[in-house]
């Protein structure tokens, strides 16, 4: 069977991205089951070698066209466009953020054209993309845009743990505003078709309330019933398993347990904290991050695209010690929804 091309993008490169792929991609079971094409910088990713104290075999282009099917390690696609000088480390900078986002339009461009099988992002950083003036709230956002997705939802998965969100990049006292039932109803649908791709069984699925103690009857906010409730019911008679809203504080623990296959959050940090809580380990005795599991896939595009669950770690770059976990986990996704 032909190995799928997988497109991955370097993310900022003053952050861990290329770090994490320098470990992520030195390794043979990573190579046996697709063809890695590192959409990137070449002087990055040889900083990332010396910092990580690794090393691949790649092969360097500077178009798609150049591709080699038949060479059977990595191929860095290199485009150092906005980087003239110095790239920069652990810090802020514009020309990072510009790279970020021309490598990403070029991922989502050959995942389009059925050029490559899927993406898998390493990560971006908002300030640096604003900067750059790209005035997104981060990658998803890019991507519906690029695809010309309007229903769109962010998932997280770890294993069992899985979390999709209403609203993500939004303050949170604008979320109320944000929910509608329709909205409810496109998120629930994304995400029970996403789980029985992943599952190959229609999965359960659990919707938190908004409000503390679920709303109480009102008393403590009315959008459990005027569009959360409504909207499992709709769902509900289509013959999804669906069933809530439920207060977040007790659902969670459910999942946990297997009682659901995944959780439908309605602001980021009601599905971020509890997932990071069980998947995002920090060890009390070093002081430093001893697992980071977990991987971000965009629902509703008509590409695959997974990435990474953190952010660029300015505080880790430059010291190798970046774990490649989320993003080995986030290609094993990416392969099974390609497959």
């Amino acid at each position: 069977m032909t190995k799928p091309i997988l497109a991955l993008t370097m993310g900022d490169p003053a952050g861990v991205g290329p770090e994490i792929i320098a470990k992520a991609l030195n390794r043979q079971d990573v190579l046996d089951r697709c063809k890695p094409l590192v959409i990137g910088s070449k002087r990055a990713l040889q900083r990332a070698f010396r910092f990580t104290n690794t090393f691949f075999s790649y092969r360097t282009i500077q178009e798609f066209d150049e591709f080699d099917p038949e060479w059977p390690c990595v191929t860095l696609l290199n485009d150092e466009t906005h980087l003239r000088g110095e790239i920069p480390l652990a810090r802020v900078d514009a020309t990072c953020g510009a790279s970020a986002y021309a490598w990403l339009i070029r991922a989502i461009r050959l995942a389009a054209a059925q050029q490559v099988a899927a993406i898998v992002t390493a990560p971006l950083h908002k300030e640096a993309l604003n900067l750059a003036g790209h005035h997104y709230a981060g990658h998803t956002e890019i991507l519906a845009e690029e695809t010309s997705v309007k229903e769109y939802s962010l998932m997280l998965i770890a294993g069992k743990f899985r979390v999709t969100h209403v609203t993500c990049h939004v303050a949170v006292k604008d979320v109320s505003s944000f929910l509608s039932k329709e909205r409810i109803v496109s998120v629930i649908r994304l995400f029970d078709n996403a789980l029985t791709r992943l599952d190959g069984k229609r999965p359960r699925i659990a919707v938190c309330a908004l409000n503390p103690h679920g709303g109480e009857a009102g008393l403590f906010g009315d959008e459990e019933i005027q569009f959360i409730r409504p909207a499992v019911e709709q769902c509900a008679s289509e013959g999804v398993q669906v069933y809530g809203p439920f207060p977040s504080d007790s659902i969670y623990p459910q999942h946990v347990g297997g009682k659901y296959e995944g959780v439908v959050a309605m602001y980021h940090d009601q599905g971020h904290i509890a997932f990071k809580l069980c998947n995002f380990h920090f060890d009390p005795q070093s002081q430093e991050w001893s697992a980071v599991t977990g991987v971000n896939v965009c629902l509703g595009l008509p590409i695959i695209r997974t990435s990474v669950d953190h952010g660029t770690a300015f505080d880790l770059a430059g010291s190798g010690k970046a774990s490649a976990q989320s993003l080995l986990d986030a290609i094993h996704v990416a392969l099974k929804l390609v497959h």
